[in-house]
């Protein structure tokens, strides 16, 4: 009687394990995090659909932001970020910024891009000639830079320097600037909605003076034509800003900017209408050209050199290349498909699927030759993306 209650409790011992096994399996595949960042190409989306104004015009095309998928690593997405060459894993280190965490990070991209919108849509506004006041403007801490010396933290609502109050970014560093290089100074925040008094160090040199904030503001502004943004819970970032201008200038005026065409790009873009860089180039265009975008916009500078250079590489790396095809060569026929405009590849390319035999007849200097390749598919380039230099207060 006793082996055979023994032998019962064996095999309800054994069928619970059978089954809870698999569960902690499940449960460690998912929920259990590693200190790394994955990042892959994301999307387009449009923004006709995220920018809704008061008696708006309608457009032929469309202006699109582009945006980088962005995951934290857990066993699975490790696994398929390894195997897939668009994936990109990034130590916790490269990706976050010192002395920051993933939440600080997110609270800080999150009031970005809300900056970006405010920004966007005063530019806009006073481009078209249409009535914007600006009412206030707030300054908000979100990030602190190692080396600074105060007891400032992130969050902080500032309010005044030694009793200066300001109104925006520019009136602050005016006030930092009329300090020596070692000054302490006191600075009067909101947090939470509690007032505390903090000090501050005044560091840099005679040219350069700062504490050690990156500041991030919020505009607040009444508008005639009222405007409302849709956006959603995991959106942030200031990338969209000048896609966002555009947007809403286009939304404006009459004149249709798009001419029919689906537009994308990337690029920040200041209150003063400054558009600048940005980080993962190599994402976004690869998600532009995905979607067959007509155009797409980038900043000038290092992200257009990235850009021309995702460009070379792709080509040098492709099977056209690899078949004998050159710049200069003039492209007579695709398949048996006349060509008389670029717009007729990309019709004869649409049809097609990535393994498909690709003939391609071209006249180089006066010689007519046939080319032939497999379809591909767009190849990127390697290499973070992300920026560790963002502008100190």
């Amino acid at each position: 009687m006793t082996n055979k209650l023994y032998r019962n409790k064996k095999e309800i011992l054994k069928e619970i394990l059978d089954k809870l096994i698999p569960l902690i399996i499940a449960i460690l595949l998912v929920f259990v995090e590693f200190p790394y960042y994955i990042n892959a190409p994301g999307g387009i989306e449009n923004l006709d659909k995220k920018v809704i104004i008061e008696n708006e015009y309608d457009s032929k095309g469309s202006f699109n932001v582009v945006f980088i998928s962005e995951y934290k690593a857990n066993t699975i997405m490790m696994l398929y970020a390894y195997l897939n060459p668009n994936f990109d894993i990034y130590k916790k280190e490269e990706y976050l910024a010192s002395n920051e965490t993933y939440e600080i990070m997110d609270y800080r991209n999150t009031l970005e891009m809300e900056e970006a919108n405010d920004n966007a849509t005063v530019v806009a506004y006073q481009k078209a000639k249409e009535n914007i006041e600006i009412n206030k403007t707030d300054l908000y801490v979100t990030y602190i830079y190692s080396e600074a010396i105060t007891d400032i933290e992130v969050k902080d609502k500032l309010i005044s320097i030694d009793d200066n109050t300001f109104n925006n970014k520019q009136e602050l560093n005016n006030i930092i600037d009329s300090y020596n290089v070692g000054d302490i100074v006191s600075v009067k925040v909101v947090n939470n909605d509690k007032e505390y008094t903090r000090t501050a160090t005044i560091q840099g040199d005679d040219e350069d003076r700062y504490i050690g904030l990156y500041i991030t503001q919020d505009i607040d502004f009444n508008v005639e034509r009222n405007i409302k943004f849709k956006v959603a819970s995991n959106e942030s970032g200031p990338s969209g800003g000048l896609m966002m201008a555009l947007e809403i200038y286009n939304e404006l005026v009459a004149e249709d900017l798009t001419k029919g065409y689906t537009i994308a790009g990337t690029g920040t873009i200041d209150i003063n209408g400054d558009v600048g860089s940005i980080g993962g180039v190599k994402y976004k265009l690869k998600s532009a050209v995905k979607k067959k975008v007509k155009a797409f916009f980038v900043p000038d500078g290092e992200n257009y050199e990235e850009a021309k250079k995702l460009k070379e590489i792709t080509y040098i790396n492709s099977n056209a290349y690899a078949a004998g095809l050159r710049r200069g060569d003039l492209i007579v026929s695709v398949n048996g498909n006349d060509i008389t405009r670029s717009a007729d590849i990309e019709e004869v390319i649409a049809e097609m699927t990535v393994g498909e035999t690709v003939v391609m007849t071209v006249n180089r200097d006066g010689t007519v030759t046939d080319f032939t390749f497999t379809l591909q598919e767009y190849i990127p380039v390697e290499g973070n993306w992300r920026s560790k230099s963002i502008l100190k207060i």
